[in-house]
């Protein structure tokens, strides 16, 4: 039997207060955005990501070139 990939619409480097309360792996925009709408991008620490668009779970998909997968390709462990 083959290993399955995991895989997740989150891009790895989105952070929010709730991020830091995870239990596991983000796999959908409500495990990470909370009340307050709040989030960063870690690679720049501001609401704005290095491509220059703004930050947020629905918007930071695989289509920005920015995006970093939290999980690698093969479903060996985090990227």
């Amino acid at each position: 039997m083959e290993p399955t990939s995991l895989q997740s619409p989150i891009c790895a480097e989105i952070r929010s207060k709730k991020y830091f309360f995870l239990q596991s792996a983000p796999m959908q925009a409500s495990d990470v955005v909370d009340n307050s709408n709040d989030c960063w991008c870690n690679r720049t620490c501001d609401r704005v990501g290095p491509d220059g668009d703004g930050v947020h779970p629905v918007d930071c998909t695989a289509e920005r070139s920015c995006f970093r997968p939290i999980f690698t390709p093969t479903g060996n462990g985090l990227a």
